[in-house]
């Protein structure tokens, strides 16, 4: 017996040297977390970028640099304070079972799951991130949908900063974030998803009906694959049909027949 575990402590920490340093790893029997912090500072010019996007700002026009103007203004009341927090997991490729992801004790089912071919999973990586910053009242409704442009945008910036983070720990191609709400999957899994990740650690928590309080907060699945191209048409995301329609979907037809896997991690 002391063999065996000593052999199963030798491979898990094998895993840990080739996933990456400071990753995680999450068996069938447990689940560790990373706990991320993310500074404003150092997300600033994608945030940046993505509020003049949204925005339609166009710094040529004088109206325009003077709403980009009060926007600035806006972001240096509101983002004293302000709060980015993630937490991610990942999970072992033997987790996901057809229809199902098992997480914790529980399963997260989503139709288009059974689309994945799992020879081409190398890792699911679960994940959650949250925006907190203090709800001050508005002087104006200008300053207010500013101040909502910022939040948005500090929100995908650093959904794109974790993504690269977790691909280039992984050192895979990443799918598409599948969840709550997308792919079919149900509002109400978020809650499998809370009680997994721990929500409370980085101050957000799941309401009655699924929905995620602070509201700029997001969380999902990312699966670390082979091949991304051998993943769900891009149409399943927003797809809100009967798990039985799957069998007659157009673009499930699209998908490309499973091959053997080439290698293993």
């Amino acid at each position: 017996m002391y063999g065996a575990a000593r052999r199963r402590a030798n491979a898990e920490t094998a895993l840990r040297k080739r996933v990456g340093r400071g990753f995680l790893f999450a068996g069938h029997r447990q689940m560790d977390k990373m706990y991320i912090r993310f500074s404003l500072p150092e997300l600033y010019d994608a945030a940046l970028l993505r509020l003049k996007a949204a925005g339609r700002f166009d710094a040529a026009k004088e109206m325009h640099a003077r709403m980009l103007d009060e926007a600035l203004t806006v972001h240096c009341v509101w983002a004293e304070g302000a709060e980015l927090a993630a937490v991610t997991a990942c999970l072992a490729p033997a987790a996901l079972r057809g229809p199902a992801l098992r997480i914790a004790g529980a399963s997260l089912v989503c139709p288009a799951f059974e689309q994945i071919d799992a020879r081409n999973v190398v890792r699911p990586i679960l994940y959650a991130l949250t925006l907190r910053a203090d709800e001050r009242p508005e002087p104006s409704v200008s300053r207010l949908l500013y101040r909502d442009l910022w939040q948005n945008a500090y929100i995908e910036a650093a959904l794109a900063a974790l993504r690269a983070r977790v691909a280039a720990r992984t050192a895979c191609a990443l799918s598409d974030s599948f969840g709550p709400g997308y792919y079919g999957m149900a509002l109400l899994e978020m809650k499998k998803l809370a009680r997994a990740l721990d929500f409370g650690r980085i101050g957000a928590a799941v309401l009655e009906d699924g929905s995620i309080q602070p509201p700029k907060s997001c969380a999902g699945i990312f699966f670390a694959v082979r091949d991304a191209a051998r993943m769900p048409a891009d149409a399943c995301r927003s797809c809100a049909g009967d798990r039985a329609g799957c069998a007659f979907c157009e673009h499930r037809r699209r998908l490309p027949s499973p091959r053997p896997a080439t290698s293993e991690l």
